[in-house]
């Protein structure tokens, strides 16, 4: 799933919770990936990690 900056917010509100696990998603750009990383509520250190894919996209593993 490749994800805007758009649909970022939307897309982590949602995925709170109150039990952390690992996920994945791919974004066009490192802006977008930077702009949801900060959004609320913020990775910490540790809690982030990104791969670019060998078709340009960056897979971003994020804890939340």
């Amino acid at each position: 799933m490749t994800v805007t900056t758009a649909d970022a917010k939307t897309l982590k509100s949602a995925l709170r919770s109150d039990v952390k696990t690992w996920h994945a998603l791919s974004f066009s750009t490192m802006e977008e990936v930077v702009n949801f990383v900060n959004l609320e509520p913020a990775q910490g250190a540790g809690e982030v990690e990104f791969s670019f894919g060998p078709d340009g996209q960056i897979w971003l593993m994020y804890f939340l």
